[in-house]
């Protein structure tokens, strides 16, 4: 019985998506071509502009009508607590750890807009979501082409993308819950723009859905969302290497998930 609620629940998820995100794919892809052209005349300062317009209809209705109804569809409930208070009028590095499908939901019902995700090349593939990723402005890296994933997150670099810009520093889900090592593309993305880097920790979504089985939900479970203290990015200076900074930026990002994951909050605390 479980698993046909289960698979009943994962149904209406994908019906829904499509109800609300085709228009969405329709508008913009029209409107991303349209930039597109632009740019291939010189106003890629056009392009610029759509793809942030794009980005703020899309983000708006993902955080109104799209996750808050896939989480209360899976009986999820959402929270968040930051260990100070954090100033959303500037644009962070959020470095997040990756557990479950939901930590996506949970992020985008939650997270001022506008948001950018970065996006392993394969969700281009997804139906719907995967067809909103490029011109919705979201970063799309090849994980298999380090050069191809390197070159993406420059052009977000030149395109001095706004809002909150995402990664799951893991790289890919956990198979066991336990925190995996830190690709470095978030570092050098918060170098290269000079954005401090917001150490996330999400707890609970593993526990809600794992990466395998698929289909085994929990419902009735609460995802919080714990944002730590801000990370300035360490200035590059003469006689310096970029890639010790780096390595210095992802440590610290680290041991601050780490306490906020062993500290395991709740909602009630």
């Amino acid at each position: 019985m479980q698993v046909f609620l289960n698979v009943s629940r994962i149904f209406l998820a994908t019906a829904w998506t499509c109800v609300v995100g085709l228009p969405v794919v329709c508008v913009i892809y029209a409107t991303y071509w349209v930039g597109q052209l632009c740019a291939l005349l010189g106003h890629e300062d056009i392009l610029i502009r759509i793809i942030g317009w794009n980005a703020r209809l899309t983000g708006g209705v993902a955080q109104r009508w799209w996750a808050p109804v896939l989480l209360r569809l899976c009986g999820v409930t959402a929270w968040q607590r930051a260990t100070q208070q954090l100033d959303w009028r500037r644009s962070y590095v959020i470095c997040s750890n990756h557990a479950s499908i939901f930590d996506i939901l949970v992020l985008v019902s939650i997270l001022p807009l506008p948001v950018r995700f970065v996006a392993k090349r394969e969700l281009l593939k997804w139906p719907v979501i995967g067809w909103s990723l490029r011109p919705a402005g979201q970063i799309v890296v090849d994980r298999q082409r380090n050069v191809d994933a390197v070159h993406s997150i420059e052009t977000a670099t030149r395109r001095k993308i706004g809002g909150q810009v995402i990664f799951f520093v893991e790289g890919t889900r956990t198979r066991d819950g336990s925190l995996l090592p830190f690709k470095r593309g978030a570092f050098h993305f918060a170098i290269a723009n000079q954005m401090p880097a917001l150490p996330t920790a999400v707890v609970g979504s593993f526990a809600a859905l794992a990466r395998a089985p698929w289909w085994k939900l929990h419902p009735g479970r609460d995802i919080g969302v714990v944002f730590g203290r801000p990370i300035e990015p360490p200035q590059v200076g003469s006689g310096e290497t970029a890639a010790a900074k780096v390595d210095e930026l992802l440590a610290a990002t680290r041991e601050q998930i780490a306490a906020l994951l062993a500290q395991a909050p709740t909602r009630a605390e």
